[in-house]
């Protein structure tokens, strides 16, 4: 199922501005009621409600223009669209210094219930993130080992072909984005397949922003 069920497959554009408010995504097709559902580092999540029996949910993020984690899943999700282990995350629209990225609402966190085979995966990427990371090392270059440590743990082949597409896509957008697995930024679809939700963090700009946030505490 498609993220969004507007009747033009494109994203709106900067002259079709979104607005959200009290709850409510207005844009020039719908008026969409949602509500909270998270909040991140870098973005803000939201679920419409009132959905149709018979239609998935969509979930709305909502980020600062300058971050770039969702635009990197959707074009790593434009470049595989058939891998059922990439989030089907697209381009929604625009508010005003803010993109909205959307996608269908997946169960999350994982939960070894909702996928045996998906929860053995995870406990091989985990183990294999922690035996490689280092610090003196890029973030491109923990996710490579991350793939080969993977590949020889016996991860199966459509995820590790997955992991090789968010790595690929995350190399256009520095060398500091750097995989990170936890039952909280994975999930599984109605299909029980694996879902690598939220996989990616810029571990630069996260050390920054709390550089920040330290020195306004005064630390």
């Amino acid at each position: 199922m498609t993220a969004r069920t507007r009747r033009n497959p494109s994203p709106y554009s900067h002259d079709e501005m979104l607005r959200l408010s009290r709850g409510t995504l207005t844009t020039p097709d719908e008026t969409i009621k949602v509500h909270q559902i998270g909040k991140g580092a870098f973005a803000v999540a939201y679920v419409e409600d009132n959905v149709p029996a018979g239609r998935t949910p969509r979930v709305f993020i909502v980020v600062n223009d300058d971050v770039y984690d969702k635009e990197l899943l959707a074009m790593a999700h434009d470049s595989e669209p058939s891998n059922p282990h990439l989030p089907a995350v697209e381009r929604f629209g625009y508010l005003p210094d803010k993109s909205v990225f959307a996608m269908p609402l997946y169960n999350a966190p994982l939960r070894k219930s909702d996928s045996p085979e998906g929860w053995r995966d995870y406990v091989m990427l985990k183990k294999c993130r922690e035996k490689v990371y280092g610090v003196r090392k890029s973030g491109y270059e923990i996710n490579e080992d991350v793939y080969a440590c993977a590949e020889a743990a016996g991860v199966r082949p459509i995820v590790l072909d997955a992991l090789r597409v968010l790595i690929d896509t995350a190399s256009n957008y520095g060398a500091e984005y750097v995989f990170e697995f936890s039952p909280r930024n994975l999930a599984t679809d109605e299909a029980g397949n694996l879902i690598l939700l939220d996989v990616l963090y810029d571990r630069e700009r996260l050390a920054q922003m709390r550089r920040e946030a330290a020195k306004k505490r005064g630390w």
